[in-house]
């Protein structure tokens, strides 16, 4: 792999509306030439949540303002303050919470630059980043 350094203007990095007011802002991924992670940050609005899904690769959390209550499986919940993270195995379900006032922003970095995403309620797998990667109506 040939040695480079991009540097990432948070102001021109591109933003992706994922539905529910929900905004991915992408950082490091295939189209900059990342081989191994895909990570970007979220903003998360309140009283807004990231519907339960689960990934085909690891998963960092790190919340950079606010609160965030992650469910695990439906059933561990673990509240996230600034700076807390979590580390999430692949395949694991997990369902993101913003049941605060105050907007979310959370770094999240994947294990693999091909990360899918499976809707729990509907068992759709679609890849991340695209299209079919929404939240709205579900």
């Amino acid at each position: 792999m040939k040695n480079f350094i991009h540097h990432l203007p948070f102001s021109e990095v591109p933003k992706i509306s994922r539905g529910r007011g929900i905004v991915n802002h992408l950082i490091a991924s295939k189209k900059i030439g990342a081989s191994k992670i895909h990570s970007g940050i979220t903003f998360i609005p309140p009283k807004t949540s990231v519907p339960a899904h689960s990934h085909n690769t690891e998963e960092q959390v790190t919340i950079l303002k606010g609160t965030l209550k992650i469910v695990l499986n439906g059933e561990k919940v673990v509240k996230c303050n600034k700076y807390d993270s979590t580390f999430i195995t692949s395949n694991i379900q997990h369902e993101l919470i913003n049941d605060s006032d105050e907007e979310v922003h959370a770094i999240i970095i994947y294990g693999s630059v091909d990360v899918t995403r499976t809707f729990t309620k509907t068992g759709v797998t679609v890849v991340i980043g695209s299209k079919e990667d929404n939240f709205a109506g579900k």
